[in-house]
This record gives structure tokens, C-alpha cells and sequence, in this order.
């Protein structure tokens, strides 16, 4: 990671570059960024950075500014990484370009049913689910996610560093996850279904009670939280 480089991107060709790296992440699917709604956006004060090893694009976040709960945020709508660590080198570098930009937040969605998102959101980055979105997406086409429905889980980190003291609260409800939700689609697409429709059941309603998640037990199970 010692020659890992983070820079904004800001030219036509560089954007181009970037859509390019997130087909090759969601191969199969439709384009996450094309390259000329980057170029606008960016224009108008959006986010788009890219980190390389060497000359080789290895992980790249797109954004755009964008109002929550009355608050100015950075909407985080895409960070695709081939290389260990550079995605959250990433969401470093977006963390302190928001701050310096003024704003309050960053938010994002995920998908909740993906074990190592959650550790990395919940534990290593310190966000906050404060919504779940049903099949936010639609029906997925691409390599990783084809067939199944999008249930996204909607992240909220404060840039203030602040995060919900939930420690211990005896009335949290635990939501187990699969195992590995990614291998089970491509060998059992159903038995994937019946996990996002029973998980979608539990934290749908929860949530849509202002119920939050910022915590997993065992790297294995969501920790959901009562208002406070």
C-alpha cells in the first residue's frame, strides 16, 4: 500500500477511465457512471477519485452533493476496489474532501446481506444505518449480483466523528446473515431470495420505526438498535 496514489479526477479522459473501472467491477450490468454524467456533475461540484498502484487504477468513488434530513451531505453513489485497502483509503480521502467542502455527511447504500460491507461500514468506517430501501435498485443483471432483488441498507456518517453510544443496550435485536450471499447466488438463487425476503421482513419494519444499526455481533450478525 506504500505506492498507493489518490487523486481527484477532473478531465474527460480520466472520467472515461474511471466508468471503465466500474464496468469492469459490475461486468455484465448497466453502466454504473457513464462517463459524460461524471464530467457534468463534477462540473457542478460533484466527487470522483481514483487510486493507483503504480499507473494501474486499483479502486475509484463517485458522488454527488445532495440533501438528508435537512443536512448537506456528499451521496456516496459508487466505490468499486480491485486491490485490499484501497477502499478504504478512499472513503478517507471522501471523508476529508466533504469536511473541507462544508458538508455534514456522507451516505451510501449497501447491500445488508454482505458480511465483510457490514464489518467494513459498521466497524471499520463507523456509519449508521438509518434506513432500508426494498429492491432500491430493481432486479440486478450484473456478474456479482445477477437475479437477486436490491435491498439496500441507507448509511449515514457523520463527519463529526460521532457515532450512537448502543453498547450493551439489552432490548438490540440480532439479524443474522448468510454466510456468503455472493456464492450463494450463483449456486442456489433462491435459497439467496429466501435470505433477502426473511432478512427484508425483520429490518424493513424496524427501521422504518427509527430503529438503526451501527454494530454487528461476531462479524456475523446485525445489531439492531431501539430509538434512542
Amino acid at each position: 500500500m506504500a505506492s498507493l496514489r489518490i487523486s481527484q479526477v477532473s478531465s474527460i479522459q480520466e472520467m472515461e477511465a474511471v466508468s471503465e473501472f466500474f464496468c469492469q467491477v459490475w461486468a455484465g450490468g448497466p453502466e454504473p457512471v457513464p462517463f459524460d454524467l461524471g464530467i457534468a456533475v463534477l462540473h457542478v461540484g460533484a466527487y470522483c477519485s481514483a487510486a493507483y498502484d503504480g499507473e494501474k487504477m486499483v479502486a475509484a468513488s463517485f458522488g454527488f452533493r445532495g440533501i438528508f434530513n435537512d443536512q448537506q451531505v456528499l451521496h456516496s453513489h459508487v466505490t468499486g476496489s480491485f486491490q485490499p485497502g484501497a477502499g478504504f483509503a478512499l472513503k478517507q480521502h471522501q471523508f476529508n474532501w466533504a469536511k473541507e467542502n462544508g458538508l455534514t455527511a456522507i451516505t451510501w447504500s449497501f447491500d445488508p446481506l454482505v458480511r465483510r460491507n457490514c464489518v467494513f461500514n459498521f466497524d471499520k468506517l463507523g456509519a449508521t444505518a438509518v434506513e432500508y430501501l426494498p429492491n432500491f435498485y430493481g432486479t440486478m443483471t450484473d456478474s456479482i449480483n445477477a437475479g437477486d432483488e436490491s435491498d439496500r441498507l441507507f448509511a449515514y456518517w457523520d463527519l463529526s466523528g460521532s457515532k450512537p453510544t448502543t453498547e450493551g443496550n439489552p432490548d438490540a435485536i440480532a439479524v443474522e446473515l448468510p454466510e456468503d450471499i455472493e456464492a450463494l447466488r450463483k449456486v442456489d438463487l433462491p435459497a439467496a431470495l429466501q435470505w433477502r425476503r426473511q432478512t427484508r421482513e425483520i429490518l424493513h419494519p424496524l427501521l422504518s420505526d427509527g430503529w438503526t444499526i451501527s454494530r454487528m455481533k461476531d462479524r456475523s450478525h446485525l445489531l439492531v438498535d431501539p430509538p434512542r
